[in-house]
């Protein structure tokens, strides 16, 4: 019995790293530049740290588009926000939101309502916007940088082993 209760969330673990792989292969063998993959991906997991939430695809493909970023790539990218971060995130925008307006912090409880999101939506949405806006930045650049230096590294071993093969053909 015991054996089963440790056995389901290592299964879990283990499709999510297969998960994050397959993403990961996904955006290395995209058609497009180093440069026009990482922006592309760090547009798409910049706008994923907003409370926009039905505008996230929209909004990635804008600010891939915007800075010539691959538009597939902003579009996986937009997977960094799910319902698994998506607490974290939202509790993160809100709290730095909250400390650059110096507003009270409501205390929430996990059960929101209709009435809680018509009556109180300057409380809590525009905390998170500004937390929002402010987290996005630096959210961008590290995904960025990850990302990059991923896919550049995939594209020059790919190159590797193709032009090694192809010498062996001669």
């Amino acid at each position: 019995m015991l054996n089963k209760i440790f056995y389901y969330p290592k299964l879990l673990i283990k499709k999510v790293e297969r998960l994050i792989y397959f993403y990961k292969l996904k955006l290395a063998r995209l058609p497009a530049s180093s440069y026009a993959i990482a922006s592309g991906f760090a547009c798409g997991s910049m706008v994923s740290f907003t409370p926009l939430l039905g505008f996230h695809f929209l909004l990635a493909i804008f600010f891939a588009f915007l800075i010539r970023g691959n538009v597939i790539a902003s579009l996986i990218g937009t997977f960094i926000g799910n319902p698994l971060t998506f607490p974290f995130i939202w509790s993160l925008i809100y709290n730095v939101g909250i400390f650059i307006t110096s507003k009270n912090q409501l205390i929430l409880n996990s059960e929101i309502s209709i009435d809680m999101i018509l009556n109180q939506t300057y409380e809590i949405f525009i905390p998170m916007l500004i937390g929002g806006a402010i987290i996005s930045f630096p959210i961008w650049l590290i995904t960025f940088l990850i990302t990059y230096s991923f896919v550049s590294s995939y594209k020059k071993s790919k190159a590797k082993k193709t032009l090694h093969n192809n010498s062996k053909d001669i």
